[in-house]
């Protein structure tokens, strides 16, 4: 990852091309379009490099999505080989983007699977008050709304699988349990869940309606507090202080939304659906115990991988804590598929 520029201060000061951000850079998108190739202007040209995505060995296409409550901005990743193993929904978590997942997404090229992002609403190059979402179903619209876009698409082939970091781990597991409770199978037949969201650490207050609705009225947005959330510094670093996709406030209709979600997701019934976990015993922003039990209750546990050293957000933790995530990834893409589970 030595050339990685968000990964290495030296090659990151050495760029000298427009930086990318969230006001102007989203006018610059085209509308997704698999069916043509690709070519990047030189501001989005900007926006690959800084996140080392001009390094993968693949096809690639680029562009926004447009639903009725966003615009989204959307990636496809595709390998370059003759037999493609199938497609990875890969979704990012609260706070984040997708380009700074750039190492997982070269790893699950290198396994031959083809790989969609996206920039959650009020992330990153999406569109939508910044970091911040009236109702977690909003998650689910553009779940759906994405699968109806590309289902067709000669790019993404079967079988579809899922990975989400914390609160893309939060809407994986909504959509199983909602389809599961539907009695239909969900668009991917297994998912991968790192350091899920279902309950947050230091819980006391998040479950407190009045409380929440006290600081809503006198707050839109709280300022971000940027904790040490894995142990890679020059990740830290960068996030901190040079990422311009970084939100810097914290919206409280996000913290609202969640609270309610939660206490939802407790109501929905189980399912047997395939699900696994990776997770770090130093994560301090998810309450990892309560959430792994409310997993094994919730779904079909496959394969639950601790990482002792490793805290939050594994995409990007330091490589010899990470190291295991890797050798737990292939399993997990070519693990034998079920289907069919009613």
């Amino acid at each position: 990852m030595a050339d990685i520029p968000f990964l290495n201060p030296s090659v990151l000061a050495q760029l000298d091309l427009p930086i990318p951000n969230r006001s102007s850079t989203p006018l610059l998108l085209e509308a997704l379009n698999l069916n043509r190739a690709y070519v990047p202007n030189t501001d989005i040209q900007a926006y690959r490099r800084l996140y080392a995505l001009d390094q993968l060995e693949c096809e690639y296409w680029q562009g926004f999505i447009k639903m009725p409550l966003f615009k989204l901005h959307v990636q496809v990743f595709q390998p370059k080989t003759d037999h493609i193993r199938g497609t990875v929904f890969l979704l990012h978590g609260y706070l984040e983007h997708s380009g700074i997942y750039q190492p997982i997404i070269r790893e699950l090229l290198e396994q031959g699977f083809s790989v969609l992002t996206y920039d959650l609403p009020g992330h990153g190059l999406s569109d939508g008050n910044a970091a911040s979402i009236q109702n977690f179903d909003h998650y689910q619209q553009v779940l759906h709304a994405v699968h109806q876009y590309v289902k067709n698409a000669d790019q993404l082939p079967q079988p579809w699988l899922g990975i989400g970091q914390s609160t893309g781990g939060a809407i994986w597991m909504h959509h199983l349990l909602e389809y599961a409770e539907q009695r239909k199978n969900p668009i991917v037949e297994r998912v991968l869940l790192l350091s899920p969201l279902v309950r947050p650490a230091k819980t006391s207050w998040w479950h407190n309606p009045v409380g929440l609705g006290i600081i809503r009225r006198i707050k839109r947005e709280v300022p971000r507090h940027f904790k040490r959330n894995n142990h890679n510094p020059e990740f830290l670093r960068f996030v901190r202080l040079k990422d311009p996709l970084q939100p810097r406030m914290m919206g409280m209709d996000w913290i609202l939304a969640m609270s309610k979600w939660m206490q939802e997701m407790e109501q929905r019934p189980a399912c047997r659906i395939p699900v696994w976990l990776a997770q770090g015993a130093q994560d301090q922003t998810v309450d990892w115990r309560y959430n792994i039990e409310f997993i094994r209750q919730k779904f079909r546990l496959q394969t639950l991988l601790m990482l002792e050293e490793g805290s939050h957000q594994l995409i990007n933790e330091r490589a010899d804590i990470r190291a295991a995530l890797t050798g737990l990834i292939p399993a997990f893409l070519h693990a034998q598929s079920s289907k069919g589970y009613y």
